[in-house]
């Protein structure tokens, strides 16, 4: 990218974008944020536009500094399901919560919990109704609907109540 096309997208953003750009520096090259210090500059934001702005990233940080769109993946959760050992399970939320990824901790617990709930009703019922490996069967093909519920209901319901928690209150009384 060069300083033209640098600038040219420095000049439509917003205040608020080009002071994440240079709180975040680690995030961009040094053309980029040397661009924004200047459209800043050029703008002449004064220290209270500055300071209010700065508050919303505060606010939006101590909520949530990961992604909240970003999925776990689809190996993850069929072994967090299938290996529904609380301990795993664990380690996965621990690492996701040090990273600030708030969706995929709550995918983590969904499945490991629904795993570990199917596993002990099928096995319950293929002791005592079915066979074994018939209540096997149906805690592997109960998998299927534990995905598609996530995908279709529980994700987006979760990324709806994270984009109302990072929205800012002035924000939500306009829309």
């Amino acid at each position: 990218m060069n300083i033209e096309e640098i600038q040219a997208q420095c000049e439509s953003m917003s205040n608020e974008q080009l002071l994440l750009v240079v709180n975040n520096k680690r995030l961009y090259t040094e053309k980029i944020v040397r661009v924004a210090y200047q459209e800043i500059g050029r703008r002449r934001l004064s220290k209270e536009e500055v300071k209010v702005i700065e508050k919303k990233h505060a606010r939006k940080s101590r909520i949530i500094t990961g992604d909240i769109h970003t999925d776990i993946l689809l190996f993850e959760k069929i072994g967090v399901f299938f290996i529904c050992i609380p301990f795993f399970g664990g380690l996965l939320i621990r690492d996701y919560r040090r990273k600030g990824y708030v969706l995929k901790t709550r995918q983590i617990m969904y499945f490991n919990l629904l795993g570990l709930t199917f596993l002990l009703a099928d096995v319950f019922l293929g002791m005592n109704h079915l066979s074994l490996l018939t209540g096997i069967i149906i805690w592997i093909f109960s998998f299927l609907p534990t995905y598609y519920f996530n995908e279709y209901y529980f994700r987006q319901r979760i990324i709806r109540w994270l984009e109302a928690r990072t929205q800012d209150p002035d924000e939500a009384e306009k829309g």
